[in-house]
C-alpha cells in the first residue's frame, strides 16, 4: 500500500514536471541558440572591425551618398577574410531626410545579399536634421563577398506624387558605420586554399605579411623573398601590402612566411626535417591557435629561389600541407612592355580582355549609373600626329518610352569624349568613338583634360530624359516608372595607335605612379637591386615593399630580378638599378641645393668615389628622414638608378609607409623626394636625359619646343632664307621677261 502511494506520488510529480517543460517549450522559440550557446573549438576571441559606409561604395571611396525618388538605391560591398567568421553585424545609420517627407510612410529598406534585414521608418525626429539609428544584420547570411542594398522609399504628398520631385531626398552621413564582430578560425593546413589565408583578396584592406629569416639573408635568399613579395603584390593589386621582417623570432600575430635551409633556419623550426630539394609547407604557427606559416624550404639558398618561382608559375597542383618541387622549368624572359595589366599599342583589344569581373559592364535602375572600365597603359607613351585611342562600341539598352529621349555618353578620366542620341526604334547599336589626339607625353595629373594617362578610367552611361507631371488633386496623373538596363557588349574593342615610347628622365612621377622604368620588363629581367650584405630588417622590408608595388602595377612576378650587395660596372651595365641603403650624407636642410648634393653623393657611391659631406651639417630631425632619388646610371646612359634611402629605423618606417600602398606618392615629381614626419618635398635637380624611340624629326621639334628663343631664331633664319630665295627668283624672272 505504501509502495503504491509512493509510485503514485512519483508519477504525479513527473506529470507536473512534464507539463511545466511542455509549457516552457511552447513559450520558447525553436532556436537552439536562444536556449544554449553553440561553442566552437576552432575559433579564437572576438574583435570588432568598423568601416565607413562611404568606403564601401563600389568603385572607390565616395564623398557623399544622396538617395532620391529616381536614384533611390545604393549598393555597398564588403568582404570577409577566409580565416574569419562574423558572429554579429550592425549598421549605424546616420542620415538627414528632407523635411518635406511624410513621416513613417517614408522609409529605408536595408538588404543583405538580397535578403531584407530591416525597414527603417523616417520618423518626425529625422526630418531636416541628422538622425541616428542602428540596424542589425543577420550574420548567418554573411559570406566571403557581400553586398548591402539601401533602398529609399520616399513620399511627400498623399496623391499625385512626382518621382523626380526635388523634395524627395535623403543624405547618408559620413558617420554611418558597418560594425562586424569577428573571430579568427583555425583552418586546415591545405595549400589548396592558396593564396588564402595569407593574402587578403576579399576585403579592401592592405595585406600585412611578416617575413622571417634565421639571420640577415644573403643575396639569393633576398631574391627569393623579393619574388615572393612580388607574387603577393600581383594578388593584392591596388590594396597594397606591407612586409615586416624578423630575424630568428616569431611575429606577434598573423600569418607569415618563413625561409629555411638545411644549414640556416629559425630556431623555432629546428625540428623541421632536412630538405632533399625545394619544398613548401603550410604549418601551424608556434604559440598560436589560428595563425599559419608558409615555410619555403630547401637544401640551400638556390632551392629557395626555385621554390618561390614554382609557386609563382602556377604550374603545380597545390594540395595538402606540403609541395615538393620536381623538374621545375624556368620561364623565358618577358618581352618589353608586355605587362599583363597594360593594354598594348597598335593592337585591337576586346573589352572582355581587360574586364575584371562578370557583369562589370551592365547597369540597371530608374537612372542607370555609369559603368567603368579601368585601362592601364605603358607610362612612357608619347602621342604625335594623328595618334590616339579608337573605340568600337557595341551596346544594348531599353528603348525610351513614349516621347522620352536617351543619350549614350563616353568619358575618359571623367572628361566627355563623345555622345550619341539613342533610337526609339532599336534597342542596340554600334558607334565609333575617338579620343581627340594631342601631342606630347601622357597626363600625370587630373587637370590635363582629354589626355591619356598611365591609369585611365573609361566610363559609359545612358541618360534617360523623362517628362513627368504630377497633375492636380482634381486631375491626378499616375506615372509608373520602369527600371532601365544598359549593357556594353564585351566584344567592343579599343585600339591605341600612333604612339611612341619616349620619356624625359629622371622623373619620379613615372616611378611612383607606374614603377617606370623597371616595369618595362615586367619580370625585372633588366633590373638589379643593390642592398647591403648585412642589411637591417627595415632595409629588407624596403626591398620587399618595392617589388610588391611594381608587381601591383604590372600584374607580373619579378622572377628575373638580380640582387647584389656591391655596385660594380660588370653587374650594373645594361641594367636599371634599385639602390637600397642608408642616406650617404646628412642633409643640412630640405632645399634644392641639398637635394642636388644628395643626388651627387649617390652617383659617387655607385662609382666607388669618396662621398663629401656638406660643409654645414645639422642634426638629424626627430622622427627620421627617408628619400627617393632618381638619376642617370653612371654605367649606361640608357638606364636609370632609383635610390630608396633612409636614416635610421624611423626613416625606414616613413619610407616604407609610403611604399606599401601603390596609390601613395602619386603627386610627387622631379628627381628627388625627401620624406619626413610632416611632409614630402620634391625637387627637380641634376642633368636630364631621354629614353625611347621617338622619330628624329619629332625629337628635333621636342628639343626646339624646350628652347623657345632658339625656335624664334630658327624661324627668323628660315624666313630670311625663304625671302632671299624668293627675291633672287623674282629678279631672274624679271630679267627673263626683259630679254
Amino acid at each position: 500500500m505504501k509502495l503504491s502511494k509512493l509510485s503514485a506520488l512519483v508519477m504525479s510529480t513527473a506529470l507536473v514536471a512534464f507539463a511545466s517543460v511542455s509549457s516552457f517549450a511552447q513559450e520558447t522559440p525553436n532556436d537552439a541558440s536562444s536556449v544554449a550557446p553553440v561553442w566552437r573549438t576552432d575559433v579564437t576571441g572576438s574583435f570588432t572591425q568598423q568601416s565607413s559606409l562611404l568606403k564601401l561604395v563600389p568603385g572607390g571611396q565616395a564623398k557623399n551618398i544622396r538617395l532620391t525618388g529616381i536614384n533611390n538605391t545604393q549598393y555597398l560591398d564588403f568582404g570577409v577574410r577566409a580565416d574569419e567568421i562574423v558572429s554579429s553585424a550592425t549598421m549605424d545609420l546616420a542620415f538627414t531626410a528632407s523635411p518635406a517627407l511624410i513621416p513613417v510612410r517614408s522609409q529605408i529598406n536595408v538588404y543583405l545579399n538580397s535578403q531584407l534585414q530591416q525597414s527603417v521608418p523616417v520618423t518626425p525626429e529625422a526630418l531636416g536634421k541628422l538622425y541616428r539609428t542602428k540596424v542589425t544584420l543577420d550574420p548567418k547570411q554573411i559570406k566571403s563577398n557581400n553586398q548591402i542594398t539601401l533602398e529609399f522609399v520616399g513620399h511627400y504628398q498623399n496623391i499625385c506624387e512626382r518621382p523626380s520631385s526635388e523634395t524627395l531626398w535623403l543624405d547618408l552621413d559620413a558617420k554611418s558605420l558597418l560594425s562586424l564582430v569577428k573571430q579568427k578560425v583555425k583552418i586546415a593546413n591545405d595549400l589548396a586554399r592558396w593564396p588564402a589565408p595569407f593574402i587578403d583578396t576579399f576585403t579592401n584592406n592592405a595585406s600585412v605579411i611578416p617575413f622571417v629569416f634565421a639571420k640577415a639573408p644573403d643575396n639569393e635568399t633576398k631574391k627569393a623573398a623579393a619574388i615572393l613579395s612580388s607574387l603577393v603584390g600581383k594578388y593584392t593589386q591596388w590594396r597594397g601590402a606591407d612586409f615586416p621582417v624578423y630575424y630568428d623570432r616569431l611575429p606577434t600575430n598573423g600569418h607569415f612566411f618563413v625561409f629555411a635551409t638545411n644549414s640556416s633556419r629559425p630556431s623555432f623550426l629546428s625540428d623541421l626535417p632536412l630538405a632533399d630539394g625545394p619544398q613548401i609547407y603550410m604549418m601551424d604557427a608556434p604559440e598560436s591557435r589560428s595563425d599559419k606559416m608558409l615555410v619555403i624550404s630547401g637544401r640551400d639558398e638556390s632551392d629557395l629561389v626555385v621554390a618561390v618561382k614554382a609557386l609563382a608559375s602556377g604550374d603545380h597542383v597545390l594540395i595538402g600541407d606540403k609541395l615538393p618541387i620536381k623538374d621545375f622549368k624556368e620561364a623565358p624572359d618577358r618581352r618589353a612592355y608586355d605587362a599583363p595589366n597594360w593594354v598594348p599599342i597598335d593592337e585591337t583589344i576586346a573589352f572582355s580582355q581587360i574586364m575584371q569581373y562578370p557583369g562589370q559592364l551592365t547597369s540597371r535602375g530608374y537612372a542607370p549609373p555609369a559603368v567603368h572600365l579601368p585601362m592601364s597603359i605603358a607610362p612612357d607613351l608619347y602621342m604625335v600626329g594623328t595618334g590616339g585611342l579608337d573605340v568600337n562600341l557595341k551596346y544594348r539598352y531599353t528603348k525610351p518610352e513614349g516621347g522620352d529621349q536617351a543619350q549614350l555618353r563616353m568619358r575618359i578620366n571623367n572628361y566627355l569624349v563623345d555622345s550619341v542620341n539613342l533610337s526609339q526604334q532599336s534597342s542596340s547599336g554600334e558607334r565609333e568613338m575617338r579620343l581627340p589626339s594631342f601631342n606630347g607625353p601622357l597626363a600625370t595629373s587630373p587637370s590635363e583634360a582629354l589626355a591619356l594617362a598611365a591609369q585611365n578610367d573609361l566610363s559609359f552611361e545612358v541618360v534617360y530624359r523623362r517628362e513627368l507631371s504630377e497633375g492636380s488633386p482634381d486631375n491626378c496623373k499616375s506615372v509608373v516608372l520602369l527600371p532601365h538596363q544598359m549593357e556594353i557588349d564585351p566584344a567592343s574593342t579599343l585600339t591605341l595607335n600612333g604612339l611612341f615610347h619616349y620619356a624625359e628622365m629622371p622623373n619620379l612621377t613615372l616611378f611612383t605612379q607606374s614603377a617606370y622604368p623597371y616595369s618595362v620588363f615586367a619580370d625585372l629581367s633588366r633590373t638589379v637591386a643593390v642592398i647591403p650584405k648585412e642589411a637591417s630588417a627595415e632595409k629588407v622590408t624596403t626591398l620587399l615593399n618595392t617589388t610588391a608595388r611594381i608587381a601591383a602595377v604590372t600584374g607580373a612576378v619579378a622572377t628575373k630580378l638580380s640582387v647584389v650587395d656591391q655596385a660594380t660596372e660588370a653587374q650594373l651595365d645594361g641594367k636599371d638599378v634599385l639602390l637600397i641603403g642608408e642616406m650617404p650624407i646628412t642633409l643640412p636642410d630640405f632645399k634644392k641645393d641639398n637635394a642636388e648634393q644628395l643626388q651627387q653623393a649617390i652617383a659617387d657611391t655607385l662609382q666607388g668615389e669618396e662621398v663629401l659631406q656638406p660643409e654645414e651639417i645639422l642634426f638629424s630631425p626627430d622622427g627620421g628622414v627617408g628619400a627617393i632619388v632618381s638619376l642617370q646610371s653612371p654605367f649606361d646612359s640608357d638606364r636609370t638608378v632609383v635610390a630608396l634611402l633612409s636614416e635610421g629605423q624611423a626613416g625606414s618606417y616613413l619610407l616604407n609607409e609610403q611604399l606599401k600602398s601603390p596609390s601613395s606618392m602619386a603627386t610627387v615629381s622631379g628627381s628627388v623626394v625627401i620624406i619626413n614626419e610632416q611632409s614630402m618635398s620634391d625637387f627637380k635637380v641634376g642633368d636630364s636625359y631621354t629614353i625611347g624611340d621617338l622619330p628624329w624629326y619629332h625629337k628635333i621639334w621636342q628639343t626646339m619646343s624646350n628652347y623657345p628663343l632658339l625656335l624664334v631664331l630658327c624661324a627668323l633664319v628660315c624666313a630670311v632664307l625663304v625671302g632671299t630665295g624668293i627675291f633672287y627668283f623674282m629678279r631672274l624672272w624679271v630679267r627673263g621677261r626683259a630679254r
